[in-house]
């Protein structure tokens, strides 16, 4: 048997398929350029009304802080109004003028400061007299003790300043008497101050210290034996009898040791 012969007249589909291929080529082509042009015009609006809702954005941010500033402003003045009536009510408390301008104010304070150093400085110079007064006291209380201690202690009485021409017969003057110190045993007579002018006693004493040559009467005056002083040498002058005068320089007894021998 022979084989079989292949039929070349058998209907080829590629043309048909071809022109369909393109047609649906040709239709997604159109549809994707249409969806492409579709995107690309909502994509140009959306970024118009982005810039928008950013320049709103950006407006409404401005406006926000315009409105936090003039916020700011509002309880800043709060604030200065209420410190003003509290510094108001202040004033009035201390008994000043509520409308007292900042100089005036500033002036007034600077005068309390002033005189509150002033006071703090008084008050320091007070306490500081009150030390000194009270040292003071300590020291006068100290002399005065000195003072009484120098007068009880015993006087001296030194005759190298009268001279070896001279005997010297010693008168001691008190405020209440006046005292004839003789020479053995420190032996003394005494004479009230007012009788003296007439006492015969010390006109005894003169009359006798003026018959001798070398006699001299030395008045001892007591700090408070000047008016028995002038008595006694008015008495002394009337004799014309040569006289002296020691101031003693309190109250001590008196210590004639260095008087032995110059005494009578």
């Amino acid at each position: 048997m022979g084989r079989r012969r292949r039929n070349d007249s058998e209907v080829s589909l590629f043309p048909f398929l071809s022109v369909l291929a393109c047609v649906i080529g040709t239709l997604i082509l159109l549809l994707s350029a249409v969806a492409v042009g579709g995107i690309g015009e909502r994509s140009l609006d959306q970024v118009r009304l982005s810039e928008r809702i950013e320049a709103a954005e950006i407006f409404i941010a401005g406006g926000r802080a315009v409105l936090e500033d003039f916020d700011a402003q509002i309880r800043l003045a709060h604030t200065i109004a209420e410190e003003d009536e509290e510094l108001g009510r202040q004033l009035a408390g201390l008994g000043l003028n509520p409308d007292i301008s900042l100089d005036d104010l500033t002036e007034l304070v600077s005068l309390e400061e002033e005189s509150a150093d002033l006071a703090e400085q008084s008050r320091r110079l007070k306490l500081l007299s009150r030390k000194l007064a009270k040292a003071s006291s300590r020291t006068d209380d100290q002399l005065k003790e000195i003072d009484a201690a120098r007068l009880r202690a015993p006087i001296l009485i030194d005759p190298s300043g009268i001279g070896p021409n001279y005997q010297p017969y010693l008168v001691e003057c008190t405020a209440d008497y006046l005292e004839l110190h003789r020479t053995k045993g420190d032996f003394s007579f005494r004479i009230p101050t007012e009788e003296v002018a007439r006492s015969p006693e010390f006109k005894k004493f003169l009359r006798r210290v003026r018959a001798i040559s070398r006699g001299l009467v030395i008045f001892l005056i007591r700090p408070e034996g000047v008016g028995t002083f002038k008595a006694a040498e008015q008495v002394a002058l009337q004799f014309k009898v040569r006289n002296a005068k020691l101031p003693l320089p309190g109250q001590g007894k008196l210590d004639f040791r260095l008087m032995q021998g110059a005494r009578p």
